[in-house]
């Protein structure tokens, strides 16, 4: 299991993906923030699209999609000018109590297994003898994200606020066309399996945007520059698939064709921590995660983390999540 994706499952990312939907004009559609994330996919239409703090709109058209790891507050309207039109009310997503949108305008929005009549919302408003722009409406497929954004790692520190997919061009960009097909496909139909396979395939499209972001940044740093380096990145990886070897800030060093003294200072400034303190961070995840899912004996893993005893573990697990392996267990098991 490579680094990121041992940090993704780490943090227990999940999606949940809905259409909305906005038609005539003028409209607009008011993302409020939100402590993690959410993305947008033009399916249908083209709409602009503004960040919180900047001025400037930017045009999507069909194909284009974005996103906002940190939950950024943004604007989408039908055009520049009905940016400036204020909320007249709160339109609920179908099928989801708790979320909402605020809007101007006509403003539908479904969960992707709730749109009527199991299709989305674009193939029931659209002529199908006119051309995909020609109807006046515009469709999203929009996913919200969820992750464990108490966990004090690096990934999360370094998450940019704003994604965009690459040029037209790309490959990276025919990667997501593809996904978004197949997702937009699953979510019209009621394949065996489709809440399964709209929801890993959204975790997916989200890691292809990430994987945009590593590729497109002019001067990459933090911990996403980390796992692209050749380097920092593979010795990232050493660290996340360790299992009977105990690495080591010298065998680390080594690895990476570095003197320590140089490792360690590049490894601290792209990853925002020392080697050391990153092994027993990435240990003590480890074991929190075995804690939580399985019956091995708390010395057991104790061990697998690298202490030599219940009690120095103990301290250890305290100190970095502010509880100790006895009470985890016990919150785990009221709720299973």
């Amino acid at each position: 299991m490579d680094a990121l994706t041992h940090i993704l499952k780490t943090i227990q990312l999940s999606a949940k993906t809905y259409f909305c939907q906005g038609s005539g004009g003028p409209w607009n559609m008011q993302f409020q923030y939100r402590p993690e994330g959410i993305f947008h996919i033009v399916l249908q239409g083209q709409c602009y699209l503004r960040e919180g703090g900047h001025e400037e709109s930017i045009l999507l058209q069909e194909g284009d999609g974005v996103a906002f790891p940190t939950g950024g507050v943004h604007w989408i309207s039908d055009t520049p000018d009905s940016q400036k039109l204020p909320a007249e009310n709160v339109v609920n997503v179908t099928g989801d109590e708790e979320l909402f949108l605020l809007k101007n305008g006509d403003v539908r929005a479904f969960l992707s297994h709730a749109s009527p009549l199991g299709t989305p919302p674009a193939a029931l408003e659209s002529d199908p003898g006119k051309p995909p722009d020609a109807s006046g409406v515009t469709t999203l497929f929009c996913g919200t994200l969820s992750y464990d954004s108490t966990l004090d790692h690096p990934f999360l520190k370094s998450l940019p606020c704003f994604i965009q997919a690459g040029d037209r061009t790309s490959e990276e960009r025919q990667v997501l066309q593809t996904l978004t097909s197949l997702l937009a496909e699953e979510s019209a139909a009621s394949y065996p399996g489709k809440a399964l396979m709209v929801d890993d395939l959204t975790e997916v499209l989200f890691i292809q945007m990430l994987r945009v972001h590593m590729r497109k940044a002019s001067q990459p740093t933090g911990y996403m520059a980390a796992l692209a380096d050749p380097h920092i990145g593979m010795v990232l990886n050493l660290i996340h698939t360790e299992e009977g070897k105990k690495w080591t800030v010298e065998s680390l060093s080594r690895a990476a064709a570095m003197s320590r003294t140089t490792f360690t200072q590049k490894f601290s400034e792209l990853v925002g921590i020392t080697p050391k303190a990153y092994l027993t961070n990435t240990r003590l995840l480890k074991a929190r995660a075995k804690l939580q899912s399985s019956n091995e004996s708390t010395l057991s893993i104790a061990e697998s983390a690298g202490y030599t005893s219940e009690a120095a573990f103990g301290k250890a697990f305290k100190k970095h999540f502010n509880t100790t392996p006895g009470e985890l267990r016990k919150r785990r098991d009221r709720f299973r």
